[in-house]
């Protein structure tokens, strides 16, 4: 028996059909895609509309494509003189496919939070959002031990598989809560929480299946210390626990600040994290004038290095911070006479 087909099958069988929960789209630079961490920290940020974009490859020494999509857009609305709440909203989306089977999950979402201010440099700020996501995978390029004849492996027999659906959408609900701490000019700390998947949607290609897409809390620390004019280091930690699954990432590193003029500002990002058990990553960024781009890879140290090589895979970000200017405050002049 070709042993290469029929393993293939069982790993395709395991991933679209079984029990097996599943997991969420989890980056490596998730500092710079916050809304994949909470919603709360939707309009979290220095300025008054940001956009991410986020492309990771995984396991290139592995003959089967594995490739993450994510985009977000998040306004704050707030006058300009304005010193008390304001609300934010924003739209997160994910693209992630892996697989011979094209196992694929596409998400939409809406964000909403609100940001008080306790004291000048404390914040609290709740957010939530409601999305829509998609998941399938397609038939076209699996093999099954079925369509061994004994001989040869003929593509033309049945599969013997009797999918109900090959793709089904859901409703998706979560919640968070963040606390910011804001320091004199660019020192901050951002920590709290994220609950993803509140109402635990139905998560299955099987039409009778009770199973169903279990939460995701996700617990953070975010922090930023100006330490000279033109040196910052910052810290970041990240705890995910989702079903039988859970991820520790953390991480730091130095911003350096090689231009402090205003609209002219240049930045270098050099850093470097780990994920427990599974990767070192280290980080290069750079940054101008509300743009700031960089790439990150991961060097895979998981016992699944052994198919790897260690190679795990490279991750490319994009982000860009708008802010306005805002006029003078009109003041009465005297006329001279």
């Amino acid at each position: 028996m070709n042993m290469n087909i029929s393993i293939k099958g069982v790993i395709i069988y395991l991933l679209t059909l079984s029990g097996i929960t599943a997991q969420d789209v989890h980056l490596s630079q998730y500092h710079f895609d916050r809304l994949q961490v909470s919603p709360a920290l939707t309009g979290m940020f220095n300025g008054d509309k940001q956009v991410s974009l986020v492309h990771k490859q995984q396991y290139f020494s592995v003959p089967v494509d594995y490739l993450t999509f994510s985009g977000s857009y998040d306004v704050k609305f707030r006058d300009c003189y304005d010193e008390g709440g304001f609300f934010s909203g924003g739209i997160l989306f994910n693209y992630d496919q892996s697989g011979d089977s094209k196992l694929s999950l596409a998400s939409l979402s809406v964000n909403g939070s609100y940001t008080l201010p306790l004291t000048p440099s404390f914040f609290v700020g709740g957010g939530a959002y409601l999305g829509v996501g998609q998941r399938s995978f397609t038939e076209k390029d699996l093999e099954w031990d079925n369509q061994w004849d004994g001989t040869v492996f003929n593509p033309l027999l049945p599969s013997g598989e009797a999918f109900d659906r090959t793709s089904f959408t859901f409703l998706d609900v979560g919640a968070g809560l963040n606390l910011r701490l804001q320091g004199q000019d660019r020192t901050k700390l951002d920590a709290g929480v994220g609950a993803f998947h509140l109402n635990q949607p139905g998560y299955s290609f099987y039409k009778s299946s009770d199973i169903k897409l279990p939460i995701r809390l996700s617990f953070y620390a975010m922090g930023v210390l100006k330490v000279l004019d033109i040196l910052d280091i910052y810290a970041n930690g990240l705890y995910q626990d989702q079903g039988p699954y859970d991820e520790t990432v953390f991480g730091g590193g130095a911003i350096i600040h090689l231009s402090n003029r205003k609209a002219r500002e240049i930045e270098l990002h050099l850093g470097m994290a780990a994920r427990l058990d599974d990767a070192l990553i280290p980080m290069i960024a750079i940054g101008y004038d509300g743009w700031k781009g960089g790439f990150s890879y991961d060097i895979n140290t998981s016992p699944f290095q052994a198919a790897t090589d260690q190679k795990g895979g490279p991750e490319f970000f994009l982000n860009y911070t708008y802010k306005k200017l805002c006029p003078l405050k009109q003041t009465k002049v005297c006329t001279i006479f």
